[in-house]
């Protein structure tokens, strides 16, 4: 049986072979054609001659060398930027907020109005209270009139008591007289020497003075009663007069007080900051102690920093202190202006305050580190560190390094680096000691760049 051949191999069978000698003389054409293209491109390049070498001017920089130094135990401590003074502006009244003009961010300036509260109800108690002033003065009116009155009751009680008292001393010179006389006519009569009727005109006359005397001592005691009842009524009337006065007092005193309150009812800015925070709107109802915005002086700021009671010996009020800024990457002077002088009981750190230099930059809530200087005790250990300027310090390629001088050439080396000793900086990885580093290198110098080291 035959078996039926592809058509790959149809296509092998229908390719046309070539017989062995035309087959060779194939390959020497091509083999011609590829050596006259090869030798004119060398003729080529041979009459085109060696390209000439571009001069590199090498860049002058100056150096350092980084060295082995002791490093102070200086310890850092992180804190957050605050502004020196912060108030929350409170209502003081109770209101309906009618307009607040303020939003967060806004820079207000000292004495600007920030919010209105509804005082009509206030307005309405401050009319009240002007109109009761007029009324409490008449009282003191009357008051006065009954105490003068009174004053005068009293003087005429005082008046009865005189005359009654002299009434009662006239008779009683008189029943001296009156007994002796008596007596003397009972004696005459025993004796036969006057008449009956005589001593009975004694008697008569003894009686009559005896009675003028009980009415004089009666009439004398009603005075003095009378007076007693005018000395209170004049007492009366001297309370009736304070009560009176007090109540105008207390009218005035509302009036003031109403005044104030409506006074309240504008809140307004007591120094020029920003506002941080807005706690309500209009609509809303405040009450007394309610909170309406946050406001923060402008221009003062502050770190504020949580040390350890084993440092707080260590720091006085005045100190300078370095505080490194994250957000900013740089370093600002900053001096202790509070120490709070409590600790807290639970982590038994104190609160200290670093007065900050102003910076255009610097914004509240930002992360800080504060570097303590040359508060460490004398006693305490230093360690040895690399050390090597600051101002060599570069970022590349998002990271910071330095340039090292290898070979005459520039050398983008990254490194990590530590505290910060005055004008230089430690160095933990990167570089070793006596490598040589570009010191305040041009910002248009780049890795691998020829250098003229100076």
């Amino acid at each position: 049986m035959d078996i039926p051949s592809t058509k790959t191999e149809s296509l092998i069978k229908e390719r046309p072979e070539f017989p062995p000698l035309q087959r060779w003389g194939s390959l020497v054409l091509l083999l011609a054609i590829s050596g006259g293209a090869v030798g004119w491109l060398f003729s080529r390049h041979l009459s085109q001659g060696t390209p000439s070498v571009a001069v590199v001017t090498p860049v002058a920089v100056k150096t350092a060398i980084a060295t082995q130094q002791p490093i102070a135990a200086n310890r850092t401590l992180t804190g957050t930027v605050e502004s020196a003074e912060i108030v929350t502006l409170t209502s003081r009244v109770m209101g309906q907020i009618r307009q607040l003009t303020v939003r967060e961010g806004d820079v207000v300036q000292a004495g600007q109005r920030i919010a209105e509260i509804d005082v009509r109800d206030i307005q309405a108690q401050q009319q009240q209270a002007t109109a009761a002033i007029p009324q409490a003065q008449s009282a003191v009116s009357i008051a006065q009139s009954a105490h003068l009155t009174a004053q005068a009751q009293k003087s005429q009680a005082q008046a009865r008591v005189q005359e009654a008292q002299a009434q009662l001393t006239e008779a009683q010179a008189e029943l001296a007289d009156a007994q002796l006389h008596q007596k003397r006519m009972a004696m005459l009569r025993r004796e036969g020497a006057v008449s009956q009727s005589r001593l009975d005109e004694a008697n008569t006359r003894l009686s009559v003075i005896q009675a003028r005397i009980s009415q004089a001592q009666a009439g004398l005691a009603q005075s003095r009663t009378t007076v007693k009842q005018a000395q209170a009524a004049v007492g009366q009337a001297q309370a009736q007069i304070r009560q009176a006065q007090a109540q105008v007092e207390q009218a005035q005193a509302e009036v003031k007080q109403t005044q104030a309150n409506l006074d309240y009812g504008t809140v307004i800015a007591p120094f020029t900051g920003v506002i941080t925070h807005k706690y309500t709107e209009v609509g809303a109802m405040a009450g007394p102690g309610a909170s309406i915005v946050k406001l923060e002086r402008s221009g003062h700021l502050r770190l504020s920093v949580d040390v350890p009671e084993s440092l707080i010996s260590q720091i006085q009020r005045g100190q300078s202190v370095s505080v490194q800024i994250d957000a900013l990457n740089r370093q600002i002077n900053g001096r202790i202006s509070q120490v709070i002088p409590a600790a807290d009981p639970a982590s038994h750190n104190f609160t200290v305050k670093v007065a900050l230099t102003a910076q255009q930059d610097l914004l509240p809530g930002m992360f800080g580190r504060l570097r303590l200087k040359s508060i460490a005790s004398q006693n305490s250990a230093s360690r040895q560190g690399l050390m090597i300027p600051e101002n060599a310090l570069v970022k590349e390629f998002g990271l910071t390094g330095v340039f090292k001088v290898v070979d005459q050439q520039a050398q983008f080396q990254p490194i990590t680096t530590g505290q910060i000793q005055g004008e230089r900086v430690e160095v933990f990885s990167g570089l070793e000691k006596g490598d040589l580093i570009i010191v305040n290198p041009s910002p248009e110098l780049k890795n691998g760049a020829a250098l003229q080291v100076s």
